[in-house]
């Protein structure tokens, strides 16, 4: 979980802020970004499938105009993570937020939808983060 943090881009052709993977929908990992700032020079994909049920969640969030084309790439176009992976935004805005928007098979999601990643819970936090930072 990453939280009110900038993410700046300085790729000359492309970049990633993200890869994630995971072997299963079942497991319990993945990227949340949550209240940051996506600004830079270079273009950036803000999520990259590495395995086939990658995820992972901006909201609140704003993009600057440095996302690239579609947003998320899906990394070797030949296995169809497409149908797998949860790529989500919730309440995200700025000049790149239509780019985040640029694929089918990211969502723009609903507060249920996104709710797991928006607590501490998505980390276990409880036991690790204090009470004025959650």
């Amino acid at each position: 979980m990453y939280k009110d943090c900038e993410l700046h881009s300085i790729a000359t052709r492309f970049g990633s802020i993200a890869a994630q993977d995971r072997n299963s929908p079942s497991e319990k990992t993945g990227f949340a970004f949550l209240r940051c700032k996506v600004t830079g020079s270079g273009p950036v994909y803000v999520g990259r499938a590495m395995g086939q049920y990658s995820r992972i969640v901006y909201a609140y969030t704003y993009f600057g105009d440095v996302v690239a084309h579609g947003g998320w790439d899906d990394w070797d176009h030949v296995s169809n993570k497409n149908k797998t992976v949860f790529f989500g935004v919730y309440k995200c805005w700025g000049p790149g937020a239509s780019k985040v928007k640029g694929v089918s098979w990211a969502r723009e999601l609903e507060y249920e939808e996104a709710h797991p990643f928006l607590a501490k819970s998505f980390v276990n936090g409880r036991h690790w983060i204090a009470p004025s930072d959650a």
